[in-house]
């Protein structure tokens, strides 16, 4: 490279700076270093700088490179990155989990054509450093000390790669390979639960069951609750806050290209990424994101009558309970009684696992829908047993069960409950079932429903078969 350019800038910026302050420091990235900053100077020395450094930017100028910077203004701050091959701007966006458009400057010469404009107008104190080797704009500042408000800007360069590596060639090649399954299995309709990880209100974490018809997402709720629905969200589309595998197949070819690290698992036939986890800068704090998408599949038919159709049954007020207990004992009953079982089953994917049968191996969701085909009224079971009295259990973590029965009853006679318990408790179980359970259990081994201290849903667990 022609460092003879990069010399004569080095002299020119330190000359006109050595009676001033130093601009904002910024983060060296691949193959740069730190220059002496300029301050502000006169219109007509901007200008010679300019100039300087579009010389040493063109002699100098990688055949491709990729630029991150953010902003400090009355703006999106970024971090933003634009990758540049030859004369092509090959890619540009905001870095992180929140994906924007394309970057406001999606090019170093982009940077320089600004600086160039705002120097012309001479209206603002302006304040560039340039890099060394390369001559690209590395802080940019005007209007200084107001910014960053009353149109201040601040433009700081945190890293710049010369000639990029394209990634790492095993991760694009298992991304390619999934894709290619999922594009071959060709699901335009498919259901699944979407969680996502970061640092944010659990409303934006979920999970969310989520429903896709000839791609488009047409419902997602979470806790039993419409997102449209969810106070703490403001939404116009489902996709705002919910990732179809498409979407998220552009998430992760983005990682490729942008993040200092990603991870990805796929599903093994349909290729979907079933979890994905993106650390897109590094030494960066609460910018990790991951993401994941359990139990796809083709869609169940809605059930259209279960067995709490017609029923006139409320949920009984039970006021004691800490407020996320009640939420979800509430958005329970009201799925249930809906005969929604898509999402009964999302409110089963909690961290901590979930309990639905003695038995059965099939997850939630088939269990309940066979259960409701097959005329076995599990729903009306939820509802029911939701409306006993129930028990506080201490442990790690306080856990709350439906019915009081579970462990209280010592004896089908209703010795260890109220009188007031053991009648709502022989308003499901008549007493030759209690009778049944003591002689092969000695203990109440009917129907229970579990919730956590934090709302989350444990357990509903069928009885074991007798005999």
């Amino acid at each position: 490279m022609k460092r003879s350019l990069a010399a004569a800038l080095f002299v020119l910026v330190a000359a006109c700076g050595a009676e001033d302050t130093s601009g904002p420091a910024t983060t060296a990235g691949p193959a740069v270093t730190t220059t002496t900053s300029t301050t502000t100077l006169p219109g007509a020395t901007q200008q010679e700088l300019l100039a300087e450094a579009r010389l040493v930017w063109k002699a100098n100028r990688p055949d491709s490179y990729e630029v991150t910077y953010s902003l400090a203004c009355e703006c999106d701050g970024g971090p933003w990155f634009a990758r540049v091959d030859g004369t092509e701007i090959v890619a540009s966006g905001r870095i992180g989990p929140e994906v924007g458009g394309e970057a406001p400057y999606p090019s170093i010469d982009a940077i320089f054509d600004e600086i160039e404009a705002t120097i012309a107008q001479d209206e603002f104190p302006v304040d560039v450093e340039y890099d060394q080797d390369f001559g690209y704009p590395r802080s940019y500042i005007f209007n200084e000390p107001e910014l960053p408000v009353d149109g201040g800007f601040i433009l700081t360069v945190t890293a710049f790669e010369a000639n990029p590596s394209p990634g790492d060639p095993a991760a694009r090649q298992a991304f390619e390979e999934a894709l290619a399954r999922w594009e071959d299995a060709g699901l335009a309709d498919y259901d699944y639960t979407f969680t996502r990880g970061c640092f944010c209100p659990e409303e934006w974490i979920g999970p969310y069951q989520v429903a896709v018809r000839v791609g488009e997402i047409v419902r997602a709720s979470f806790k039993g609750i419409d997102l449209f629905d969810v106070e703490m969200l403001e939404i116009g589309r489902y996709d705002e806050i919910i990732k179809t595998v498409p979407a998220l197949f552009d998430e992760v070819e983005r990682a490729l290209r942008e993040a200092d690290s990603f991870t990805a698992e796929y599903h093994p036939r349909l290729g979907y990424p079933a979890n994905v986890y993106i650390d897109w800068i590094a030494n960066a704090a609460d910018e990790e994101v991951s993401y994941s998408i359990e139990g796809l599949r083709e869609p169940i038919e809605d059930l259209k009558n279960c067995s709490t159709t017609g029923l006139d049954i409320v949920l009984e007020p039970q006021p004691e309970l800490p407020e996320p207990v009640a939420e979800t004992r509430r958005a329970i009953f009201e799925a249930a009684m809906d005969c929604d079982v898509a999402v009964l089953a999302a409110m089963t994917n909690g961290p901590d696992g979930f309990s639905s049968s003695f038995e059965s191996s099939d997850p939630p969701l088939v269990q309940w829908y066979d259960a409701e085909r097959s005329g076995d009224g599990v729903l009306l079971r939820m509802v029911q047993h939701l409306n006993l009295d129930y028990i506080a259990l201490a442990g790690d973590e306080s856990q709350y069960t439906w019915p009081s029965a579970f462990p209280l009853l010592k004896s089908a006679d209703g010795t260890g409950l109220s009188s007031e318990e053991y009648a709502k408790l022989l308003s499901i179980y008549p007493i030759e079932d209690l009778d049944e359970m003591f002689v092969l259990y000695d203990s109440y081994a009917g129907y229970r429903i579990g919730i956590s201290g934090s709302g989350q849903w444990l357990y509903a667990l069928q009885p074991p078969a007798s005999g």
